[in-house]
This record gives structure tokens, C-alpha cells and sequence, in this order.
């Protein structure tokens, strides 16, 4: 008598491989989509803190210029990690020892006005210096023999 082989039936079928396939496909296209979304959400908010830092620096720049700021919209640009960003610094006029407002806008150069960022500060203007004694009229003893 021969012995009989029993032939093992490890292993997927066709059939249970080509349904495992499919799960996964499912089961990665949202993860792709949250990964891609990820990635665009990430390139957005470097561009805005790339435009926060512009206007903090145009702003520190406002607020250390000795002489009282002009009022008006003054514009100009910058460039950051090799992105042109355009900025707006907009001065009220104020009256000595008073308070003068700042605000600073900025947007991507070249793309639409979208507002990346916008700081909003106050800068004292200092009262002019009273002259000091025996400035005005002359000096005393000037003049007078000694």
C-alpha cells in the first residue's frame, strides 16, 4: 500500500489576495487625501508666518525711527526664503504727546490682495524739548565786566 500524500493548503487564494488588495486601496486613498491636505495646509501657514515676520520687521522698524512718523499709507517690499512680499504701513498724524497708530498689512506679491498678515500698534510721539535755562534772551553775564 502507498501511502498517501496530504498536500498542504497554506496561502491565499486569488480571490482572498485580489479582496485584501481592494480593502487597502480604500482604506489609503483618505489617508493620501489627509497627507496631501497636510502638506498644502503646511506650505499656507509658512507663507503667513513668512508675512508675519515681514510685518513684525517693518514694524519694529516704525517704532525705532527717532523722528515722529509722517502720516499717510507708506508701501514697499521684502523678501523672505526667496518669496516677494509686498507691505503697506499706514501712519495717522498725531499731535505732540499724543499716540500715533500704526498698522501694517501685508500680501504675496503678485498675488491678489489677500491680507497674510496684519499688526496694529501705538507709537508715542514726544513732546518737543523745552529749551534749557538762560538759553532764551541771551546768558546771563554776558557782557559784564568781570
Amino acid at each position: 500500500m502507498r501511502a498517501r500524500r496530504v498536500r498542504s493548503e497554506a496561502g491565499f487564494s486569488l480571490v482572498e489576495t485580489v479582496a485584501a488588495m481592494g480593502i487597502l486601496a480604500m482604506a489609503a486613498i483618505p489617508l493620501l487625501q489627509i497627507s496631501s491636505d497636510a502638506t498644502r495646509n503646511t506650505a499656507a501657514l509658512e507663507t503667513r508666518l513668512l508675512a508675519r515676520t515681514v510685518g513684525e520687521n517693518v514694524m519694529a522698524l516704525a517704532m525705532v525711527e527717532p523722528n515722529v512718523l509722517d502720516g499717510g499709507i507708506q508701501t514697499g517690499r521684502q523678501t523672505q526664503l526667496g518669496r516677494q512680499f509686498a507691505y503697506s504701513l499706514t501712519v495717522v498724524p498725531a499731535q505732540p504727546g499724543g499716540l500715533q497708530a500704526l498698522e501694517v498689512q501685508v500680501h504675496l506679491e503678485g498675488e491678489g490682495t489677500q491680507v497674510l498678515s496684519r499688526l496694529v500698534s501705538l507709537k508715542a510721539v514726544p513732546l518737543p524739548l523745552a529749551p534749557a535755562e538762560g538759553e532764551e534772551g541771551g546768558t546771563e553775564g554776558e557782557g559784564e565786566p568781570s
